[in-house]
Order: structure tokens, then C-alpha cells, then sequence
């Protein structure tokens, strides 16, 4: 169950798994930030490559839809605000003329979303969080951490400054709390439906309090403990 926990770690002896993770920290900024500059069409080729990708590793639907959600919610939300919108400033009666011209010439519809920019944000936003489920999903929070010292320690190297890890330890603190967010959370759901709670805007209001409480103390439990073992 904990494989279907957004941005977990899945076991794995591909490339992907048995490449050093300084590789993957560095490659995958360097590939999301050219992607984002370029035309649509890139970000969408992409986006088929990485489900491919995925397909390759095993991942499973579900494994990979557990990480996309935020987009998904986020894009749904655009939706409704812009119905909204348009709404508020056309009327009702424009609305039903666009749905009504819409289901008679979808195609024009196509034609214009890579034009959208709304549509264009959702794409790219997509494609980031495609490439940062696969490096979660490939990548233990040991291996995080050591590919973070291995990068600090090779710039200090370079600039001629004291060997140690302090920017690496806070950024891996960072990146690995993103995964215990989502474990957390879901911890919480199923103590929530044990309870025989329903889903709906109850649960949230209920649990959000929750996980910002128990989530800062695991982030100062977890800070204490690196920090006293690294004899800071």
C-alpha cells in the first residue's frame, strides 16, 4: 500500500534505479526548465516519452495518477473559476451559444487550446510533476541525500571551502519532506474512514489542522535528528 502513496519510493534494478542520484538532481531541473521554454508541442512529446518510460518501469496506473492528482484538482479548479468568469462577465446565454457552438465544431476547440494559455501552464506544470514523480519513484531519501552531499562537496571543492554538507542536508530535508507529506496525509484518510468518516469538504476541514500539526512536528523531529548526527 505504501507503493501507491504519492511520491514514494518503488523497488527497482533498471537503468533509471541504478543511476547516481546527483545525476538525476541535476538532469532533471536542466530538462524541466528547457522543456518549459519551448513550443507545446515539445512538452506534450515529452509527456508521452515519460509515460512510456513509466510503462517501462512497472509503474502502474494508479502509482502514476497518485502523483498527478495536484495538477488534475488544480486544472479542474481553473475550470470552474473560468466558467465562472465568463459567466459573470458574458451571462449565462453567451455560455450555453459557446457550448453550443463548441459541440458543433470541436475541432475548433482543438485548434485553439495550444493557444490557451491556461492550457499551456497545465501542460508544463504536467510535464514537471511527470518528471518529479519518476525521480521520487526512483530514488530513496538516502540516495537523495548522498547525490545533494556529493554536489556541495564537489562545488566546495572547486571554490576551496570547508568540507561539509550544510546546504545538501537542509535541501534533502526539503525534498524528502514532500513524500512524508503525502504518507502522512494518507495515514490520516485511513484513520478518518476507520472512523467510518465520509469523504468531502467535512474531512478536509477536519484533517488539514491535523497534518500541519503532525507534519511540523515530523519535520522537527527529523531536523533534531540529522542535526545531531551530523554534530551540529
Amino acid at each position: 500500500m505504501d507503493q501507491n502513496i504519492a511520491f514514494s519510493y518503488i523497488k527497482g534494478d533498471s537503468l533509471i534505479h541504478k543511476c547516481p542520484a546527483w545525476i538525476k538532481i541535476l538532469f532533471i531541473p536542466f530538462i524541466n526548465i528547457l522543456f518549459f521554454n519551448l513550443p507545446i508541442q515539445y512538452c506534450i512529446l515529452l509527456i508521452l516519452i515519460q509515460f512510456i518510460i513509466c510503462f517501462t518501469l512497472k509503474f502502474s496506473i494508479k502509482q502514476q495518477t497518485a502523483d498527478l492528482k495536484p495538477v488534475i484538482y488544480y486544472g479542474f479548479l481553473l475550470l470552474i473559476m473560468n466558467s465562472l468568469i465568463f459567466i459573470f462577465s458574458n451571462g449565462f446565454e453567451q455560455l450555453y451559444k459557446s457550448i453550443l457552438s463548441g459541440i458543433k465544431n470541436p475541432m475548433g476547440i482543438v485548434k485553439d487550446l495550444p493557444e490557451n494559455e491556461t492550457f499551456l501552464m497545465l501542460v508544463k506544470l504536467f510535464c514537471i510533476l511527470q518528471s518529479t514523480s519518476i525521480f521520487f519513484k526512483t530514488s530513496t531519501n538516502l540516495q537523495i541525500r548522498q547525490g545533494l552531499e556529493d554536489i556541495e562537496l564537489a562545488i566546495r571543492k572547486v571554490l576551496h571551502l570547508k568540507k561539509r554538507c550544510t546546504v545538501a542536508n537542509a535541501v534533502a530535508l526539503f525534498l524528502n519532506f514532500i513524500p512524508m507529506v503525502w504518507q502522512i496525509w494518507n495515514q490520516l484518510k485511513k484513520a478518518w474512514f476507520a472512523r467510518k468518516g465520509k469523504s468531502g469538504v467535512t474531512m478536509f476541514l477536519k484533517l488539514m489542522p491535523v497534518l500541519f500539526s503532525v507534519g511540523m512536528k515530523k519535520a522537527w523531529n527529523t531536523a533534531r535528528a540529522v542535526s545531531i548526527r551530523s554534530g551540529e
